[in-house]
């Protein structure tokens, strides 16, 4: 079983520290506003929370789920197994 590789985003905390942290660590990160930016890779540029959009509306994507794809449930926090019980692997 292949799994899959996790990406590391760069982030700014409110007392300007820079960090690199675990992709599925940000959506909690942002929602708990623990941190003031974050680095998004795909358009080169730092994104703004509170000022800035940080995500799409989830319906827009139609494919299959695939951010979570072979990761444990050990693995995920326990914001995001509450919030998507059907996003664990089997």
């Amino acid at each position: 079983m292949k799994e899959e590789a996790v990406r590391h985003i760069e982030v700014e905390y409110p007392d300007g520290r820079h960090v690199f942290i675990d992709d599925y660590l940000l959506e909690g990160l942002i929602k708990s506003r623990q941190i003031t930016q974050f680095f998004r890779p795909s358009e080169k540029r730092w994104i703004t929370i509170g000022i800035e959009p940080v995500r799409t509306r989830k319906g827009d994507y139609r494919g299959k789920e695939r951010r979570r794809a072979g990761r444990s449930e050990a693995m995920i926090p326990l914001w995001e197994q509450e919030k998507c019980p059907d996003c664990l692997s089997p």
